[in-house]
This record gives structure tokens, C-alpha cells and sequence, in this order.
């Protein structure tokens, strides 16, 4: 039999960049590029507003992974050819990075994945939760969405009239009713609970 699964906590930061300076040294912040401070803040603050310490598992989503990253990778690349180049870009221009770095940073080496499907990517995310807490597997999942928006891949994609989300979003999911905002019931579309 399936239990039931609850939302909660949904954390959406303002129009302004959250402060990140609680969280990172600023050499750590230096470093980091925006969506990665923006996923932390989110993830944070939605465990501390479920009152979760620390999730089971870690589902993320993104459409395009940390493109500011990427694209200062790829003209490091461009630019400097083979000679030796920073490995922060490299690093942190995979898609996988997000999820990573909320597991290193929350110690939770649990369940950890994400899904990268185009339009789909969260829907995704938040059905593996779903599912691992309504099968049993799981207790909680801290389950976000992160997307930036750089003005070159704006540049690229204005011809095919798409313009990319800048999103910052996390779920806490849960098996337990207590302190929940609802019941997430199937069909997920994460539209119906934002």
C-alpha cells in the first residue's frame, strides 16, 4: 500500500538575491556563482521551515545546469586553449553540481539526483519524490528546481521565441502530516502547488 506524501515547505526567494553571508565564507562565496548561492539559501531555508535537519534524499532539477559557469568554462576553453585553466568553471559547469554541492554542504549522503529534462525537469524531480516516500524508501526529500538566466543564452534562444527561467525553488517532501501545507497527489504539475 502507498503512503501518503506531504509538502512541507516550498521556498521561492524574492526579487532580490537572498543572503547568503550566514551560509559561506566569502571566499567560498567568491567562488560560487549565483545559482549555486541562490540553490543553498533555498534549500536551506525550506529545511529549516519543515523543521528537517537533514533530508533523505536530494532530487534537483534544472533545464540547463549552471550556464554562467559553463560559459565561462567554454571561453577559458576558447580563450586559453590547453594551457592550464581555473577547475572552479570545469567544476561547477555540470548539471549535477547543484544537487551535489546542498549534499556536501547539508552532509546528507543519501539518495541524490537530478533530472534534466527540458520542460519537464521538475515535474520529474517531485514525482521521484513522490514515489520514494509513497513506496516506503524514504521519510523526506528536499526537492528543488534551479535555472539561471544569462543574457548570451537569452541572445541564442530569442530566435526560437524561448526565454529561460531564472528560478530558484525548493519542496520539502514528507510521509508525515505533521506541519504539512498539503498533500501532493498525483498527476504532479508543479503549477498546482506554487
Amino acid at each position: 500500500m502507498l503512503r501518503k506524501v506531504y509538502i512541507r515547505s516550498i521556498v521561492r526567494p524574492g526579487a532580490e538575491d537572498p543572503d547568503v553571508r550566514p551560509l559561506l565564507s566569502p571566499i567560498e562565496s567568491r567562488r560560487m556563482g549565483r545559482l549555486l548561492k541562490r540553490a543553498l539559501w533555498t534549500s536551506v531555508e525550506a529545511l529549516r521551515q519543515a523543521g528537517i535537519d537533514k533530508p533523505d534524499a536530494i532530487i534537483t532539477a534544472t533545464d540547463y545546469g549552471c550556464l554562467e559557469s559553463s560559459i565561462a568554462f567554454l571561453n577559458a576553453l576558447c580563450s586559453k586553449g590547453e594551457l592550464p585553466m581555473r577547475p572552479v568553471h570545469f567544476m561547477q559547469s555540470t548539471h549535477n553540481t547543484i544537487g551535489s554541492f546542498i549534499g556536501i554542504r547539508l552532509q546528507c549522503h543519501g539518495y541524490n539526483t537530478t533530472y534534466s529534462h527540458h520542460g519537464n525537469s521538475f515535474d520529474s524531480a517531485l514525482m521521484d519524490g513522490w514515489m520514494q516516500i509513497a513506496l516506503g524508501d524514504i521519510d523526506t526529500a528536499l526537492v528543488g528546481w534551479y535555472d539561471e538566466n544569462i543574457p548570451l543564452f537569452s541572445e541564442m534562444l530569442s530566435a526560437k521565441s524561448v526565454e529561460p527561467e531564472d528560478v530558484a525553488l525548493a519542496f520539502v517532501l514528507s510521509a508525515s502530516p505533521e506541519g504539512a501545507l498539503r498533500e501532493l497527489t498525483l498527476p504532479i504539475h508543479y503549477c498546482d502547488y506554487v
